[in-house]
């Protein structure tokens, strides 16, 4: 770390390429902890239920970002209307 220290002290022009690098770096591995911790077909605890993917309620996305969010909330409030409707 020091040696990176004393590399851009002397290039300066250098920063921007450990700056960038280093933030895509940590972007990358916190998108695969993201994708380890909330992905449904992802089984790393080997106790847990045998399916993990069937714990997932229809109206729940299941993906880091959906471009039609009324679509997920619209099925949600059906999804609880029709349990008020079953009761």
């Amino acid at each position: 770390m020091a040696g990176v220290v004393h590399l851009v002290k002397t290039n300066p022009a250098l920063a921007p390429l450990f700056v960038f690098g280093g933030s895509g770096i940590i972007g990358g591995i916190a998108y695969i902890g993201h994708c380890l911790k909330n992905g449904p077909d992802v089984i790393i605890n080997k106790s847990a239920a045998e399916k993990p993917w069937n714990r997932i309620q229809p109206h729940e996305n299941a993906k880091l970002w959906s471009p039609n969010k009324e679509f997920w909330q619209d099925r949600k409030v059906r999804s609880e209307q029709l349990k008020q409707e079953r009761f």
